[in-house]
């Protein structure tokens, strides 16, 4: 089992001290559900991890993993910045009463409208993206009224981390960042440093998501930090930050356990790398920044479900459906991602069968776990999928027209609901009948 769970005596699972039937009977499935005290303890072994390494370091939580107000709450209390990257993000940390100061804001294709939004209530760290970007936040940081505009700059170090191509990210050639070829990137820190508007912090990268050796990240500092140095003898500016975005993979079945580098030793290398770069090109160690995502909310999280039609083929394959799907989880079809499950209202005891979890979507490939071993599953069944923290949330949709589920924080044994299940009215409620459908006949 992945994170805080248990049995308890009725031999229903536990998580957090709470009983996942009791949670499906009182508030329905699907439904997410996150450890909260699990989720601090990550964040906090973070903190803990890097400044004992690191003289000056800010985590930075990737709110695309999964955000959400009660969420913004929890990493203010913990001392953590936000990583966002659009202007749904950044609205809801501002609604939260998040200190926007805290607040890195992402995007290779920022719209007018979230541009006005973030200069009209203030920014921790803008990171540009491109030059075209650079250009236009130049004329508009002339009306930046807390002074000038505090920025990053992506830069594509080049490095393949050879994780799923849909989360490589910081290869030359990605849709994300400015490449360091042909003095790219240096001519556009240039153009920054000299228009008098921006205040260059420093440069910004993150070479993938699920990263499973280290090796990768210490070849992406050599790269970033030789580009400080560069930039410090070409136009006489040491830029005093760092940030090194995020990525470390983290297991989602119990088989993978000792596969992925633990946070202690993510740190040790990229704190290690960092004084060592910075040594060898004659650098003054900048502030640095990192950005977890996953590893902190991934293991927090289990999405439960409620089982519906169970269908044998004989000699074949055994169905068993469950009243959710990709709407609430899509990763398995896009990135082919593995899960494991359990039966909380049956946890132990029987021979177990295998099987395959499916959802309810019009979909072939709506299939949740392909090939599983479970107690004997029946309707009604009780089923939790670990594992599901990050990129859950935050990927469901309404396919098929499918309410989104509500989300609840396990503290002290308890539910909290911080996102309420949306309903079928909620599927129409912004739908518009237009006056000429409205007369009967037409």
């Amino acid at each position: 089992m992945l994170g805080n769970k248990a049995v308890n005596e009725k031999n229903h699972l536990e998580i957090a001290g709470c009983d996942v039937v009791l949670l499906a009977d009182k508030l329905g499935t699907p439904l997410y559900v996150f450890d909260e005290a699990l989720l601090r303890e990550n964040m906090r072994e973070y903190k803990k991890v890097f400044e004992e390494r690191y003289p000056e370091v800010s985590i930075a939580f990737a709110g695309k993993a999964f955000l959400c107000s009660a969420m913004c709450r929890v990493l203010g209390q913990e001392g953590l910045w936000l990583d966002t990257v659009s202007g749904g993000e950044y609205y809801t940390a501002l609604g939260s009463g998040f200190p926007m100061e805290q607040v890195l804001f992402h995007g290779n294709n920022k719209s007018p409208e979230e541009h006005s939004l973030v200069l009209k209530n203030g920014i921790g760290r803008w990171v540009i993206d491109s030059e075209s970007e650079l250009d236009l936040l130049i004329e508009e940081a002339q009306k930046y009224e807390r002074g000038k505009l505090p920025v990053f700059f992506r830069i594509t170090p080049g490095i393949d981390p050879h994780t799923h191509a849909f989360i490589t990210t910081g290869k030359v050639d990605s849709k994300f960042g400015l490449p360091l070829m042909e003095g790219i990137a240096l001519l556009v820190v240039q153009k920054a440093l000299s228009c008098g508007y921006l205040d260059v912090k420093g440069i910004h990268c993150h070479i993938g998501s699920q990263i499973d050796t280290l090796e990768p990240f210490g070849k992406a500092i050599e790269v970033m930090v030789r580009f400080l140095a560069e930039v410090g003898e070409k136009t006489r500016c040491l830029l005093p930050e760092l940030d090194l975005g995020g990525g470390l993979g983290v297991p989602y079945l119990d088989e993978d356990k000792g596969r992925f580098p633990s946070v202690e030793s993510y740190a040790e290398i990229i704190c290690g790398a960092v004084k060592e770069n910075c040594q060898k090109y004659k650098v003054p160690l900048p502030h640095l920044f990192v950005e977890p995502g996953r590893s902190i909310g991934n293991t927090a999280g289990s999405t439960i479900y409620r089982v519906g039609t169970v269908k044998e083929i004989p000699g074949i394959k055994k169905y068993v459906a469950v009243d959710g799907g990709m709407a609430d989880n899509p990763r398995p079809v896009l990135y082919d991602a593995k899960y494991q499950s359990l039966v909380g209202n049956r946890v132990l005891g029987g021979g177990k069968e295998k099987v395959s979890i499916v959802g309810k979507c019009c979909e072939t490939g709506d299939v949740i776990i392909g090939d599983t071993e479970l107690v004997p599953v029946m309707r009604g069944d009780v089923l939790v999928v670990e594992g599901t923290g990050a990129y859950n949330h935050s990927m469901a949709s309404n396919y098929n027209m499918i309410p989104r589920p509500g989300v609840v924080f396990i503290r002290e044994g308890k539910p909290v609901l911080v996102v309420r299940p949306e309903s079928w009215y909620d599927l129409t409620r912004r739908d518009i009948i237009p006056d000429y459908l409205q007369e009967e006949g037409e």
